[in-house]
């Protein structure tokens, strides 16, 4: 590996470090804290999986971004570690962010070796039900706590779940995400206002398609309304491995001309923008949900499942209805509250883009990020 000059030498380097450059909450958390740097930051970005590069042109249009590619293999731990170590003596960083959680390990390994002062890596989902999963998590953090590395969840919530394991590293503390509420309002009303009028009114949610989420009580319930909201859509935007199980629970209640898999999508704020109200189904296991928040910087209507993270995010209701886990019924029921009422998704569409405007900044998020990795106080 070729490694050029990173930039200023008289600025901090920080290093970012993500599993791969598919699109996904840690690629887009990066992203913008990329995005949001501060003008004494010289910034690299690692990735590990050269297979997974779907957003490798929205980081190469991040300015003064060097891009390395460090291949990461489970049956090579060893060279990857020394490689990687090597890599970063050469870089001489002031500090490195780890995004994926697990391989987040041998990256702090590695950075110990090269001398690296400070490391910290992000927690973006809670730990598993399953008691083996339970067990493997618990010697991950009492490994992270022998490194010395920080872990900072997304939320307290998955902080929490973390907490009932064992006790974290010195230093960890959860740090919510955030995303740019101005830039997304503004694609979102532009999208809106250019949008023809039409008779349709339009569900939406973006979120992979795997089994954190819970596209299947969204598709039941979306099949109730349908029953008595004919001229209604649903569009799920995302992908991912529940797909075809998504599409075969379509078919079968028969809502292939109502139901649009729009798959992955560089224009989120622009299909926020067409949405009349915005679903977020999801699972115990979800650990924050950036996509709720970027929903509610749409200024959409929100109806999300009542787990801790959707509580968190929404402010116990103050941003968005909640509903009980699992429950096709109450969503359905919620649903229809709000495409009978533009009185009540108008009130909806106020109190969740100003609980963004709040609280979900990606400003609040980028600027505590950086006290940490460039050693400043919070």
């Amino acid at each position: 590996m070729t490694i050029s000059n990173p930039g200023d030498n008289q600025k901090a380097t920080i290093v970012h470090v993500l599993n791969g450059l598919a699109f996904g909450g840690n690629e887009n958390l990066c992203l913008q804290l990329l995005q949001h740097s501060p003008p004494n930051v010289n910034k690299i970005l690692i990735y590990l999986d050269p297979q997974r590069q779907d957003m490798l042109q929205l980081f190469e249009q991040v300015p003064n971004l060097l891009i390395l590619e460090q291949p990461y293999q489970r049956d090579q731990r060893v060279k990857f570690v020394w490689s990687l170590a090597r890599t970063l003596k050469k870089l001489q960083p002031q500090a490195i962010l780890i995004y994926p959680f697990g391989v987040h390990l041998f990256v702090s390994l590695a950075a110990r070796l090269a001398q690296i002062p400070t490391i910290a890596v992000r927690a973006g989902n809670p730990v598993p039900d399953e008691p083996s999963m339970q067990s493997k998590w618990k010697i991950l953090v009492i490994l992270s706590r022998l490194l010395g590395t920080p872990i900072h969840p997304c939320s307290h919530a998955v902080q929490q779940t973390f907490r009932a394991l064992t006790t974290l590293p010195r230093g960890s503390f959860p740090i919510p995400n955030g995303c740019d509420v101005s830039e997304i309002a503004a694609r979102a009303n532009i999208s809106r206002e250019n949008c023809p009028a039409r008779s349709v009114q339009v569900i939406g949610m973006v979120a992979r398609l795997n089994k954190i989420k819970d596209h299947e009580t969204l598709i039941q319930a979306f099949a109730l309304v349908h029953g008595k909201f004919p001229k209604t859509q649903l569009w799920l935007i995302g992908d991912g491995e529940e797909k075809e199980h998504l599409q075969n629970l379509t078919n079968h209640l028969n809502l292939q001309e109502a139901i649009t898999f729009w798959g992955n999508r560089k224009d989120i704020p622009e299909l926020l923008g067409q949405m009349d109200v915005y679903v977020f189904s999801t699972t115990q296991n979800e650990g924050f949900g950036i996509a709720l928040a970027e929903a509610m910087a749409a200024s959409l209507p929100i109806v999300a499942t009542n787990v801790p993270a959707c509580h968190e995010v929404l402010g116990d209701g103050e941003g968005g209805l909640l509903i009980p886990p699992k429950a096709p019924m109450e969503l359905a029921e919620a649903l229809e509250k709000l495409l009978c009422s533009p009185e009540e998704r108008t009130y909806w569409r106020q109190r969740a883009y100003k609980y963004a405007v709040t609280h979900h900044g990606i400003q609040q998020c980028a600027k505590k990020w950086y006290k940490i990795l460039l050693n400043e106080k919070i």
